[in-house]
């Protein structure tokens, strides 16, 4: 009996880890919907209660409510935007194909703005030109950056259902908070104790705080910069607000894309107007974030912008275009709940 017991345990086990392997391989293509879901249930709760008392306390009308509203503010700017996307990635693909990427040369009218055109000019052709033979030898290179550019513009459309089934998953949150709650208390008790129990009200700071201040910044400077490009007539002004908001993500200064896009306004503008409100309006999008942040976030958990970058662009190289935001809130809910486990074992150690 003795000896059969370590076999009996190993068994046992063995069946355990494939029955766990086999679950977790059923549920992981619902598991990038599910995390989503749950970031923005709690996101949105605030909105959500609010919504519940207008309708006298009934949860699946305010919940069926919010979801069609959210739906709505995601689908409508996708399809507004959804020609000028898809131009802007046969774009970069012809330019890919026929290893054309490079500085084009200064149009002649640039010299003769005022004030600062010759220096624009004089600066814009010596890029150019100097450029060219760097741009030769990088072109590999560039070829790839073309071309992951373009696989993330295809995954707009994937991350595009996955958002509308997280907002889905989100109403069904909302609904049955109650339970949610409880299922969420007993797991961390059972893996934490009354400690994990604890740390619950940090990772639902970090992730308002993230989908408030980051993510939620980065969706208003994307729409904003597309009001912007598609009004100054730039080509492609879908991918490359794609693109602005792939950096506010990643806590880069959309100016970025938007530098370059102001340089393009005027080399090919014959307004002056156009090209001078365009420039101040892209300025005033890149740095929009100082004023929107403390509005949505308010007091929030604070979340080093490192934790943030790591999260996003990690989570843009593991899942693609979703993981972009995903991976911010999961990353900066970790940090912060290691943040909050070490400073209890401190205030344990100093007492």
């Amino acid at each position: 009996m003795r000896e059969t017991a370590p076999i009996d345990l190993t068994v046992r086990l063995v069946v355990i880890a494939l029955l766990v392997y086999w679950c977790f391989a059923i549920f992981r293509p619902f598991l990038m919907p599910t995390v989503l879901g749950i970031v923005l249930a709690v996101a949105l709760y605030p909105i959500y209660l609010k919504l519940e008392r207008v309708v006298g306390g009934r949860r699946k009308i305010a919940a069926t409510l919010l979801v069609l509203a959210c739906l709505a503010a995601l689908l409508v700017p996708t399809l507004l935007l959804s020609d000028s996307l898809i131009d802007g990635v046969r774009m970069v693909s012809a330019r890919v194909q026929e290893g054309t990427i490079k500085i084009p040369p200064a149009p002649a009218s640039v010299a003769e703005w005022p004030l600062i055109g010759k220096p624009v000019y004089d600066a814009w052709t010596l890029a150019s030109t100097n450029l060219d033979a760097v741009a030769d030898k990088l072109q590999p290179a560039l070829k790839k950056v073309g071309l992951w550019l373009v696989a993330t513009a295809k995954q707009g459309v994937f991350a595009g259902l996955l958002a509308a089934i997280g907002f889905a998953i989100a109403g069904v949150f909302w609904v049955r908070r109650e339970s949610a709650l409880a299922t969420v208390t007993a797991l961390s008790r059972r893996v934490g104790g009354e400690r994990g129990a604890s740390l619950i009200p940090l990772a639902r700071g970090a992730i308002t705080s993230v989908a408030k201040g980051v993510l939620g910044v980065a969706a208003i400077q994307s729409v904003l910069a597309a009001i912007g490009l598609v009004a100054a007539g730039v080509p492609g002004a879908g991918l490359w607000a794609l693109l602005v908001m792939i950096l506010a993500v990643a806590q880069l200064p959309p100016i970025l894309i938007l530098g370059p896009a102001i340089l393009y306004v005027m080399a090919k503008s014959d307004s002056t107007l156009t090209t001078v409100l365009f420039a101040v309006w892209s300025i005033a999008v890149s740095f929009s974030d100082a004023v929107l942040k403390p509005l949505l976030m308010g007091r929030g958990t604070d979340i080093p912008v490192a934790v943030i970058l790591i999260g996003a662009i990690g989570g843009l190289v593991l899942h693609g275009l979703i993981g972009l935001f995903v991976g911010a809130v999961v990353f900066s809910i970790g940090h912060t709940l290691i943040s909050g486990w070490i400073g209890a074992d401190e205030t344990v150690r100093s007492t």
